[in-house]
Formats: C-alpha cells, sequence, structure tokens
C-alpha cells in the first residue's frame, strides 16, 4: 500500500510508452502487491488470487497497521501479473456490481468489511463518475432552479467542490475569494518546504481520476497546481470574483434572501442577494498574530508563516522560530539548511514521528503501473483509505479498563507513546537532557501528530539551538526569555498557526430575528448541526465548521462530504418549492449533546490538555469526537425532517 521506495523523477504520460521487460519487472517490484492482487483479480477472475493471505504491518511508528500481502506470495503475483500484462487483455469486470465490490474489499483487508467501510470506500475507489455528486431526484431538473442563487464563500478545495455540484445542476453561484488566485490554505502556505502530511493518493478529490502525484506526499507548489488543474478543468474561474470579501450577510426574513456585502481589494463595496449560502471559509482562515511585548519595537525582519516574504534572503542570517507545531517543525529544517544561526523557541514539545518515504518523488515505473494495470489505480486509493479508516478512529479513544489497569489511556494509544518516546531517545543518545527537552508530557494525538521533515536531523546541527524557557518580550534587537537571556535575531518566523475557533470570522452575520453569530455562540463557542448548519440561520451552510477536524482520513474526502449534503439541501429546497430551510433548534441541541458526551470518551476531552483545539471557554471545539462511521451515517445524505422547510 504504502510503498514509498524513493527512485528516479516521475513522468507526465505513460500510456503511449511501451516498456522493456526489466522496466516493468521494476514497476512490479515496487507496487502494492495486495491492491495489484485485487486488481488482477478483478481483471482475471483467477481463484488463486483471492485464497492468498495477508499480514498486519505497523506503519508510522504503529499509528497504523496496514494490510500487505503475505510475503510467501510475493512472486506470484508479481509472475500473474507480468503474464496479464504481456498479454495485453482487457478487464473482464470493468463495472462491478456492489457485491463483488464488497468481496473485493474483504478480499484486501482479509476479512469482511463494515457498512461502513463499504458505503465510503466506494467513493474512494472512484468507478463511476462523481461517486460524491448530487442529483435531482426526479426525472429532470426542476422549475426554478435558474432563480436560485448561491453565494459560495472561498475558492479553496471546499468552494471549489460545492460548485462543481451546482454546476451539475445547473444551479447558478458566484464564489467570493479575497485572495488573487484559487487554493485557499493551499495558496496562502507557501513557506519553505511546506507539505501534507496525509498519503498524496488520499489527499485528493473524487471528481478527478489518476492525477499524476509526482510525491507520495505532495508539496505546497504541487497542491496548489492539482487545485487550479480542478478549477480550470471544470471551467470555475468564470465565476470566481477573486480579491473579494464578503463583509456582512443579514437574512432578509420578508423576500427569504441572504443580503450581503461586498469588499473588494480597494475598498470598494457592492450588495448582492442570494437565496443561499456556503461558506468555505475553513478552519485555518485566521493567523494568530503574535501578542507579544514589545513586538513593535523588532527593527528585524517578521513573518506569519502565512504570510513569507519569498524577497527575505536568510542566508547566513540569524533566524529564530517561534512555534514547534507542525509549521514550525516542518519549516525550520529548511531555514536551517543555509541561515547562520537557527533558535528554536519551543514552548511545549510536541510529538513527532518519522513517516518512511515522506519526501521521495514517485517513481515513473509506479506512475506507468497505475496506467497500465487495470484497476490498480482504483485498489490502491482504497488500500491507502482502508489504512487510515478500518480502525474507525479507535487510536483516540479512552479505554477506562485499560485505565482501571494503570493504563494512561489505551493499550494502543500507550504503546506508541512508549514508541515515540523510545525513538526520541535512539535520537540523541549522547543527550539526554535534550530528549527530554523534546519528549511531551501528554499522549499522542492530544495535539496534532507532527511529521518528522528533517527536524530530529536539523536539531543536531552545531548552529541550530533549542530554547525551552519562556518569551517575555521583543525588543529591538531580538528576543528575551525568561532567564534574561536576549537573543540577536535577523529574522523572526512567527509559527504560531490560526485562531481555529474564530469560524466564519470575519463576516457580520446576522440571521432571523436579529440574531448574530456572536450571539448564538457566546455561551461557550461555535457549534452548529453536524458542524454545518444552525437555528437562527436559514439557507447557510459551513463546511468544515466547529467539532469537524476529521477523527481519521484525509480532509479532502470529508470536505467532498460536507459539500454534498450542503448542496443536497439546496437541490431538496428548490424541488420542494420552499423558500427556506433552518435547522431545528432540538435536532441541533441534541447532537451538540452527542457530541459533548463523546468528547469524554477521547483524548481530547482530557483535562490539562492546552492547544488550539480548546476555545477561550476551554471547550474543544474543533476536533469531532465522534467515531467516523456514525458521523459518516449522519452526513451521507440530509435529512429533511431536521428541518423546518417554509
Amino acid at each position: 500500500m504504502m510503498d514509498m521506495a524513493a527512485q528516479s523523477p516521475a513522468t507526465q504520460n505513460f500510456s503511449d510508452a511501451v516498456p522493456d521487460e526489466a522496466f516493468v519487472k521494476r514497476a512490479l517490484d515496487m507496487a502494492n502487491l495486495n491492491a495489484l492482487r485485487v486488481a488482477l483479480w478483478q481483471a482475471t477472475g483467477d481463484a488463486e488470487l483471492a485464497r492468498m493471505g495477508t499480514v498486519a504491518v505497523p506503519f508510522w511508528s504503529g499509528v497504523y497497521d496496514v494490510i500487505q500481502l503475505a510475503p510467501e506470495h510475493a512472486e506470484r503475483v508479481k509472475a500473474k501479473a507480468l503474464a496479464f500484462l504481456r498479454s495485453g487483455a482487457g478487464s473482464r469486470l470493468p463495472h462491478p456490481e456492489d457485491v463483488q465490490i464488497r468481496d473485493m474489499m474483504a478480499m484486501l483487508a482479509g476479512k469482511p468489511v463494515s457498512d461502513f467501510i463499504f458505503e465510503m470506500g466506494k467513493e474512494e475507489l472512484n468507478f463511476v463518475d462523481y461517486p460524491r455528486g448530487v442529483a435531482w431526484s426526479g426525472d429532470g431538473p426542476p422549475e426554478g432552479r435558474e432563480g436560485f442563487h448561491v453565494l459560495v464563500i472561498g475558492a479553496g478545495v471546499a468552494g471549489l467542490v460545492t460548485a462543481i455540484h451546482l454546476g451539475h445542476l445547473g444551479i447558478p453561484y458566484t464564489i467570493v475569494e479575497r485572495n488573487p488566485d484559487v487554493g485557499g490554505t493551499w495558496w496562502t502556505n507557501d513557506y519553505p518546504d511546506a507539505r501534507v502530511d496525509i498519503p498524496s493518493h488520499h489527499y485528493q478529490l473524487t471528481v478527478t481520476r489518476k492525477h499524476p502525484w509526482q510525491h507520495w506526499f505532495a508539496p505546497q507548489p504541487e497542491l496548489a497546481d492539482y487545485i487550479r488543474t480542478v478549477a480550470d478543468d471544470h471551467d470555475l474561474r468564470r465565476n470566481i470574483r477573486f480579491e473579494t470579501e464578503v463583509a456582512a450577510a443579514h437574512w432578509d426574513e420578508s423576500a427569504k434572501v441572504w443580503r450581503i456585502r461586498l469588499r473588494d481589494k480597494g475598498g470598494t463595496e457592492t450588495a448582492i442577494a442570494a437565496h443561499a449560502i456556503v461558506s468555505g471559509a475553513g478552519l485555518f482562515n485566521v493567523p494568530n498574530t503574535p501578542d507579544i511585548p514589545g513586538v513593535e519595537t523588532y527593527r528585524g525582519a517578521f513573518f506569519h508563516t502565512t504570510n513569507w516574504d519569498h524577497r527575505f534572503d536568510h542566508a547566513d542570517k540569524r533566524v529564530g522560530v517561534i512555534g514547534v507545531g507542525c509549521t514550525g517543525a516542518q519549516v525550520m529544517p529548511s531555514l536551517a539548511e543555509t541561515a547562520g544561526h537557527v533558535t528554536v523557541f519551543q514552548r511545549s514539545p510536541h510529538w513527532v514521528a518519522k513517516l518512511e518515504g515522506y519526501r521521495d518523488r514517485i517513481p515513473d515505473e509506479v506512475q506507468w503501473l497505475m496506467e497500465a494495470m487495470p484497476h490498480y489505480w482504483n485498489w490502491y486509493v482504497f488500500a491507502t483509505y482502508y489504512t487510515m479508516f478500518c480502525e474507525d478512529g479507535a487510536l483516540f479513544s479512552i479505554d477506562r479498563d485499560w485505565q482501571r489497569e494503570g493504563g494512561l489511556v489505551s493499550r494502543k494509544n500507550d504503546a506508541l507513546r512508549q514508541a515515540l518516546t523510545d525513538a526520541i531517545a535512539r535520537e540523541f543518545p549522547d543527550d539526554p537532557a535534550l530528549a527530554r527537552k523534546l519528549t511531551p508530557d501528554c499522549p499522542p494525538f492530544s495535539r496534532r501528530l507532527v511529521v518528522d521533515n528533517g527536524w530530529f536531523r536539523a536539531l543536531k546541527q552545531p548552529h541550530v539551538s533549542l530554547v525551552t524557557a519562556g518569551i517575555t518580550r521583543m525588543t529591538p534587537a531580538g528576543v528575551v526569555t525568561d532567564d534574561g537571556v536576549e537573543h540577536p535575531l535577523d529574522l523572526v518566523v512567527w509559527a504560531g498557526g490560526f485562531r481555529a475557533e474564530r469560524y466564519l470570522w470575519p463576516v457580520h452575520y446576522v440571521g432571523r430575528h436579529g440574531r448574530t453569530l456572536e450571539e448564538a455562540w457566546a455561551k461557550d463557542g461555535a457549534r452548529a448541526y453536524l458542524g454545518m448548519t444552525m437555528p437562527d440561520f436559514p439557507n447557510m451552510f459551513m463546511l468544515y465548521g466547529p467539532n469537524t477536524n476529521p477523527r481519521a482520513g484525509g480532509l479532502f474526502a470529508w470536505i467532498e462530504i460536507w459539500a454534498r449534503y450542503a448542496v443536497q439541501g439546496i437541490a431538496a429546497l428548490i424541488e420542494g418549492g420552499h423558500a427556506a430551510m433552518e435547522c431545528r433548534r432540538d435536532v441541533h441541541d441534541a447532537f451538540n449533546a452527542e457530541v459533548d458526551a463523546a468528547l469524554g470518551d477521547c483524548i481530547w476531552g482530557l483535562d490539562g490538555q492546552a492547544s488550539y483545539y480548546r476555545n477561550r471557554h476551554g471547550r474543544q471545539g474543533i476536533n469531532n469526537p465522534l467515531r467516523p462511521s456514525v458521523y459518516y451515517d449522519k452526513v451521507r445524505k440530509i435529512n429533511l425532517a431536521d428541518f423546518v422547510l417554509d
């Protein structure tokens, strides 16, 4: 599945290539043989393939168990695949039925799969066009759709997927984007060496097939290019107003529309109306700016990672990095390559784990095999999905019985913690004091697990210093820590992340009865039904809203699911001839009570865990504590009984 062997750079087009047998054999040596076995069975029906066994192999320090083909079958599968590719035969089963798909999933998993794995996995397999698409329930589009206008906020992935669904239904829409191009967070976060920590073949949309990823874990330029390709392939730019932001929106009860005030980059404001709003503003859209005494006096260069100044040459400079979460740990090694000295300011350590092949390119041979072998790409994608979802988010669950026996969280979480602790000690065998400074005192995943992007290697270099004393103030020359030491710096990189709790900010929303978002969320922060819709705010959906940060899997899959839900609601509104749909208060409150109860059974609900997951009220309003199977069942299809329609 996740064979990350580093090879030569990938090329773009393999469909016309006729490789020699040595090339093909190398491709088969690099293949995920379990996915290849299932693809070969789908193509040939060879019963021997179905009888072969599997084994579970730990991956990423034991975070996941990858289901691989038992080693004794490897050569047999490669020989069968080579013979099939030599033959030039096509597939005997290009369009499998559900029962056949489920049997093949069980073949790959080595056991029967759950309804959840089957239903969501079938979408990931992408055997049909737009497996997460939305269709009219009747024989054709209803009257009135062309007079219904939707405002989509943001031209990141969420906004673009929403637009694709609306476009297929023929529903008019306008996207408003504050940046000069599409991409959202992957346009904004262009700091050095930014990349995903989810495999590229899962961090993709089902509106595309066989995208020729160049890296196993795509860097920011590749992701930005992918998102631009999605926008261009679906001709979305003609409906986007770039460098424009939504200043305010209020619900006009008499007309049953949202009255919206837009502002362009020059400050000019215009007014528009929309029958519905879908906000794809996302979770990470408000940078967390520093609140350090004296910051305004600092005379050196200073920028947030979301506002990287690529004109500044940090070579041979004294660079300070404030923040050691995912962003800080990712960018620091790149800075250390050329800086004269790097000072890392660590308030509290994060768990950092090595991920095999994290920076590697995908070999030409693998690219060719995904094109040449029928269904291999589909089953490779499914195998990646299965690895991430098969345990249904169990790593985050608290095992009370295990705790009563003296455990900390659960058998697997504690084992992961020990493995990560041992790995840190092995990195610094001659400096146990430094190893202790880098070892957190919280369970893995109570904060986001950080992928080692050269973090440990950089910390071993003599021109890199780790400072664990707290920052008290900034001076014109640099940073002063609470031990009284001043650290002279030419550049300070603020890797403080985002104010994630500020959903939909800074738009001023006013719903029914003059109710504002600030009033709706005054008690304990942002809440919504399924993280997407709220009482008093009709015809409004938010994607990546409160308590939706996924417990398992890549974000792009969940974005597609949320966008589908929102567009299903809009389509039902039009088909039913309704003017407005508003989430019922009792439904909203019952769901949030369920979320609060689930928080008590997972690590995000543990006392003393400080991170951006918790809002100013102390409530964890970011992550979704529900099992992925439970949440998927709720959002797979909209239930109109949850809404008041008028």
